[in-house]
């Protein structure tokens, strides 16, 4: 397996600490080598002992929402927004754009998560400060079909491919119907649902200088004799 025991530990470690201190009802953490696609370490949150399954009453705990659930995800997405943007020359890091903290697409009216207007902005403000209209800006230059042309580059809207049972694909209905709020939506990720695993290895991609690898759970494959069968890489 490529699964790390140290990093696997601390993972979980991590992902107890964080639901606690947020009260959240439940968290993924997924490690990934964003060169290779391995998988360093993969876990959730609620879990079950496997030594006492029977015991469990809610059957959606058996699953792995790392990869047999989707989430609208929010403001991860504007990472990708934004290197679609750079990558098709639209905007820079240094670029500016002015922040009235909202965008008003016909009779709807998108604005930042606190509804404050921040003025003249760099491209990396918008990351940094977390701001919706910013995200709205670059999708708008980008135009609707490049939009989705990145998404789907991303891997989003399509299995992964890991060696794991019970993937499922995303959604990328809502701006693939052709409405302008929903494309403004999805910059900064929602109205669009994608499996953790699809979001981690879309931000491994960018780490990856732009390629998207295939996640693996599964180094190589010996047989009884110690001799390798099949090989991941």
């Amino acid at each position: 397996m490529t699964v790390d025991y140290n990093i696997q530990v601390k993972a979980r470690e991590v992902l107890e600490k964080s639901k606690e201190k947020w009260n959240a009802p439940s968290g993924i953490v997924i490690v990934i080598e964003p060169s290779t696609g391995r998988i360093l370490a993969m876990d959730a949150l609620p879990a079950y002992n496997p030594n006492e399954f029977n015991k469990e009453k809610h059957l959606a705990v058996f699953q792995n929402p790392a990869v047999e659930s989707i989430f609208e995800l929010g403001s991860v997405m504007k990472t990708v927004t934004m290197a679609a943007g750079i990558e098709e020359k639209k905007v820079t890091p240094e670029a500016t754009y002015t922040d009235y903290g909202v965008v008003k697409i016909l009779d709807r009216e998108i604005r930042n998560f606190d509804g404050k207007a921040r003025g003249v902005q760099t491209m990396s403000q918008v990351l940094e400060k977390s701001l919706n209209t910013g995200a709205v800006y670059v999708a708008r230059l980008l135009g609707r079909e490049k939009q989705i042309e990145y998404f789907k580059n991303f891997g989003f809207g399509e299995k992964a491919g890991i060696d794991l049972p019970g993937e499922i694909l995303g959604d990328l209905a809502n701006i693939e119907k052709g409405y302008d709020v929903e494309s403004a939506t999805a910059s900064f990720g929602q109205g669009i649902a994608v499996t953790p695993l699809q979001m981690a290895m879309a931000v491994a991609a960018i780490a990856n200088n732009g390629k998207l690898m295939r996640p693996y759970l599964v180094e190589e494959v010996r047989d009884e004799a110690g001799n390798v069968t099949m090989k991941n890489e």
